[in-house]
């Protein structure tokens, strides 16, 4: 007997995820964003590859939905925890860089986002500028969007 099949006996979920790309899909989905809220670095790619192996181009909504939701969660603990204190210490010399992001910070989140810059790093800095949830959640979806769609069609080839 082979290991996968001996995995398929043990765990029979295993079997009913990978018969419905339903649960497959929310596994994808559920995965990227716990690993995105935990800020686990490196994890976009293999897992866009994996999914488009197993579920092609829904492979890359799940994922791309999961990293969102995992970066607006990081981005809104983060505002909530650090915001505040990072203000009382840094406050004044934060202006500057407040107006700027308040105008621009959309486009510069996505340029971050889209160069690959480490992502827990951009999320922690834009949740105590000054930049709205909204340009933060739709920077973060169409930076992460070329590398997902990129590894997932990678992995759908296979």
């Amino acid at each position: 007997m082979d290991v996968v099949g001996w995995i398929f006996e043990q765990v029979p979920f295993v079997t009913m995820l990978f018969g419905s790309d339903w649960l497959l899909g929310l596994a994808f989905l559920t995965l990227t964003a716990t690993m995105t809220a935990f800020g686990v670095p490196g994890v976009l790619v293999p897992i866009s590859f994996s999914s488009g192996a197993l579920l092609g181009w829904e492979g890359t909504l799940a994922v791309t939905a999961g990293a969102v939701i995992g970066s607006h969660a990081l981005f809104l603990v983060t505002r909530r925890w650090m915001g505040a204190r990072v203000r009382r210490r840094w406050g004044e010399r934060l202006e500057r860089f407040d107006q700027d992001i308040s105008r621009r910070g959309f486009y510069y989140l996505l340029g971050l986002r889209v160069l690959g810059a480490p992502h827990m790093l951009v999320t922690a800095a834009s949740a105590v500028s000054a930049i709205r949830t909204r340009s933060f959640v739709a920077a973060t979806m169409l930076g992460f969007l070329p590398a997902i769609t990129l590894a997932s069609m990678a992995g759908s080839a296979i």
